[in-house]
Order: structure tokens, then sequence, then C-alpha cells
């Protein structure tokens, strides 16, 4: 019997949290990957939130694209935004080296 699962496209999950701010440090942004496998690391990268922008889904949609990840879909859950990228073998981008223009 054929395997159905795997005819669907296997895409990258990138979380997008907000962090509030502390005495210390303002709000922020923080993206992250989870790890892939049990030997992996979660990814993470964090930018000072955009009051300009005011939406922590379009900051981290602009951060993601400016460097190349090809986002292809949205989700969410209770305290993430989800964007599910297309970046694989030579397309593959690493969350920890994100910079924000």
């Amino acid at each position: 019997m054929e395997k159905q699962a795997y005819k669907v496209n296997n895409y990258r999950q990138i979380k997008v949290k907000y962090i509030g701010a502390t005495n210390y440090k303002g709000s922020k942004v923080k993206i992250y990957e989870p790890k892939r496998y049990n030997n992996d690391k979660t990814e993470s990268k964090s930018f000072s939130y955009c009051s300009r922008t005011g939406d922590i889904m379009e900051q981290a949609y602009k951060i993601l694209t400016d460097n190349g990840f090809n986002v292809v879909a949205r989700a969410s859950e209770n305290e993430n935004y989800i964007f599910l990228c297309d970046n694989w073998s030579e397309d593959f981008k690493k969350v920890s080296e994100l910079i924000n223009n």
C-alpha cells in the first residue's frame, strides 16, 4: 500500500513569540526553530520589538523574508505564531544567523 502522508510537502516550522519587557530590558520578538531531532538544539534569535510595526507576526515575517526564508504558510497556537518555510539543502538558512535590516 502506498503511503499517502509522504506525498505531503515537508516544511520547516519557525515559531514567533512575544517576550514582554522587564525592569532592565525592553520587549522582544523571539524567532525560533524547535529541535528537529533528538540531538539537535532549539535555535533562536531575539530582536527588539518594533512599536512602529506594532505587530510581532509582521515584524518576524519581514525579518525572515529579508534573510531569504521562503515562507509558504502560517499558523498559530496559544502563545506562538508559526511560519512554515521551504528552505532545505543548499537554501538552508539558520535561525541563529538572522539579522534585522
